[in-house]
């Protein structure tokens, strides 16, 4: 059923989108300028979380090319596991394909295979991986540390926010470990301080300081993003196989995440030593430009292959079982310069020029004048997160 692979190594300019959970982002894969061909660029992760099993298929796209990456349409997709089990995935529209069932979740000690036949009649297959148990996360904390920037010829110091994990395998299983994260946080817009300007282009500012009263479903929003950078790590030569204070993540000064109410939630999986060099590959060549998602040369290898041809594949097709673990951070606990998210906004209680837009922020409280700012943005919290607080939030 399973054709023999060899793992080949491409020369590619990669913006890779995360797999966070067991919902599967798009990798976005740029070859190199001198090389025309189009390749089948797979992102696939099956978790011991429940939902679909979830693939996403699309095509590489020329390092000069601005447009998205097509997707892949009408192929056909199973995966296979050890136990004789058969999983059709079905497509859509957008490269995305799915199990029909969607409360499937992956059982530690399987293994599973990816099976790919494109509408050009490529076979492609994944390595067999293998879906180990995860031990529990040990603790999730933060440390605040002191930088210091030159700015001007003069040494300046600021508060940074290191997030730290502790985490253990007694057993001694597990060598090879991936962490990402989730992260959310409160934004409010301001109302009891917000600047109004009262004259209209052309004519002297006036500029007064006003309580707005605003509709409250607008006012208090949540903001949940995914990590863009990939943590890996080996535990190959420690003999009690275990991480201390392990960075998952870094905070800055200035930052609007901070500034209320913030929180983490941190996925820890297992990874088989094909995938670790994956990531740290694209770590290593990013290390001195930016996050994991700028678009650099880098020598990655995959565990795709084409089972018929000689055609490329790009992309990963992984197993992990995950443990997760959140921590709350409130802006009373830390000594970080932050900002609110509408420190930018600008209002005023002017109509504005009919070809400029215009949103509705609400009514000045003395005067009862209304108040509107050029961007939905800076009018409703709801153009940025979600009014509804999440399930976890305390």
């Amino acid at each position: 059923m399973f054709c023999k692979y060899k793992i080949r190594c491409f020369f590619i300019v990669i913006g890779l989108l995360l797999q966070f959970g067991s919902c599967i982002e798009p990798i976005s894969l740029q070859l190199n300028e001198n090389d025309s061909e189009s390749m089948l660029v797979v992102a696939g992760q099956i978790t011991d979380k429940e939902g679909p099993f979830r693939v996403k298929l699309t095509t590489s796209i020329p390092v000069n090319t601005m447009q998205p990456p097509d997707p892949v349409l009408n192929a056909i997709v199973r995966i296979y596991d050890d136990k004789g089990n058969e999983y059709q995935l079905n497509g859509n529209n957008f490269g995305w394909y799915e199990t029909t069932e969607k409360y499937l979740k992956g059982v530690s000690g399987n293994s599973y295979t990816l099976s790919i036949i494109t509408p050009d009649g490529k076979q492609y297959e994944s390595s067999s991986v293998l879906m180990e148990e995860m031990a529990d996360v040990d603790s999730v904390y933060f440390e605040e540390v002191k930088r210091t920037r030159f700015e001007g010829g003069e040494a300046f110091e600021d508060n940074w926010m290191n997030i730290l994990i502790d985490t253990h395998d007694s057993e001694g299983k597990i060598k090879y470990w991936l962490f990402e994260f989730e992260e959310t946080w409160e934004v409010r817009l301001l109302t009891a301080y917000v600047m109004v300007e009262h004259s209209a282009p052309g004519s002297p500012s006036n500029i007064t300081r006003e309580s707005v009263n605003v509709s409250p479903e607008k006012e208090v929003c949540w903001v949940t993003k995914p990590s863009k950078s990939i943590n890996v790590a080996t535990t190959v030569n420690n003999q009690v196989n275990e991480l201390k204070r392990f960075p998952v993540q870094t905070i800055g000064p200035g930052d609007e995440k901070l500034h209320i109410k913030y929180s983490i939630l941190i996925r820890q999986s297992s990874i088989n030593r094909d995938l670790y060099n994956f990531w740290k590959q694209l770590m290593d060549a990013n290390e001195n430009a930016g996050d994991i998602y700028d678009k650099m040369p880098a020598q990655v290898y995959g565990n795709i292959t084409c089972c018929n041809g000689t055609a490329k594949a790009l992309g990963y097709f992984s197993a992990s079982s995950i443990r997760e673990k959140r921590l709350f951070i409130n802006k009373s606990e830390h000594h970080l310069e932050t900002v609110s998210a509408y420190k930018g906004c600008v209002y005023y209680d002017y109509e504005q020029l009919p070809w400029i837009p215009k949103s509705y922020f609400g009514i000045i409280n003395e005067t009862g004048a209304k108040v509107y700012c050029s961007a939905d943005f800076c009018a409703d919290c709801r153009a940025y997160g979600t009014n509804v607080k999440p399930d976890f939030w305390r």
